[in-house]
């Protein structure tokens, strides 16, 4: 595997692939990250061969995410690698412009457009340590073009789409509360808004209404945890929900899949 790619993109896609943010766990709630590690997936661009496409996927047995990367292929004899996103970032924080990464047995980081002539060598991961899980996802065809999703085999119900900068500011304002768990309530009543709420049972609460477009399918309440909000980059987030069922979110290159949270 062998690509050119952008410093401050590929930078900016191995953070965000991490998932930093507050999780509800057993004990209260935690800051922490989905794991440190990534799985790369290096395919052709089959509506620009200009330019190949990098997916870079994270998850545990709860959460799995997905960063699409336009970069340059150069050699595609091996489609997938991991890496460690801790191990590299620290030398892709001093890097600009175009670099070259290469990667077989070793990950070898080269700069091309900042004229310093660096050359990094890194070891490589064998196995993203949840390779299963992601590889479930990875060979799923969730089939986003017109039909409602499927996910292991069984159909989404409901969905809408959000502004981005609306879902973040209502999930800050859930944080003030300190669960960690947030519940989405989607009622096909009322297309045009969703209701988000997070709550200490006889201590204190937050409840809001969001507006929401191209609502279509059935009601649907779905709790979840994690920094979901901090994941998207884009203007809208397209929110696919089914009662005690995954909740699927997709973005401009970005996608992810969460557990519901049970308590």
């Amino acid at each position: 595997m062998k690509f050119t790619v952008d410093a401050k993109e590929f930078r900016t896609g191995l953070e965000d692939i991490m998932g930093s943010g507050k999780y509800a766990q057993s004990g209260g709630v935690k800051s922490g990250v989905l794991s440190e590690y990534t799985y790369l997936d290096l395919k052709d661009n089959p509506s620009n061969t200009s330019f190949g496409l990098l997916s870079l996927w994270n998850g545990d047995g709860s959460y799995i995410n997905k960063i699409v990367l336009d970069v340059t292929i150069l050699d595609d004899s091996t489609h997938n690698a991991t890496v460690n996103i801790k191990t590299l970032l620290p030398f892709l924080k001093k890097m600009s412009g175009e670099i070259e990464i290469a990667i077989h047995d070793r990950v070898i980081i080269s700069s091309l457009g900042d004229g310093s002539n660096t050359e990094i060598t890194l070891p490589r991961v064998n196995q993203h340590p949840h390779h299963e899980v992601i590889q479930r996802l990875y060979l799923m065809d969730l089939n986003l073009d017109g039909k409602m999703p499927q996910f292991n085999g069984k159909a989404f119900e409901g969905s809408f789409d959000m502004a981005t900068a609306d879902f973040k500011e209502v999930i800050n304002q859930c944080e003030l509360i300190g669960t960690g768990v947030y519940k989405l309530d989607w009622n096909v009543e009322d297309l045009g808004e969703v209701e988000i709420s997070s709550k200490v049972v006889g201590v204190k609460a937050y409840t809001t209404t969001v507006s929401v477009e191209n609502g279509k399918g059935d009601s649907a309440t779905v709790a979840f945890t994690g920094p979901l909000h901090k994941f998207f980059k884009g203007d809208t987030i397209t929110f696919y929900v089914k009662d005690e069922f995954p909740l699927l979110l997709v973005g401009e290159d970005r996608l992810l899949v969460k557990v519901p949270h049970m308590e």
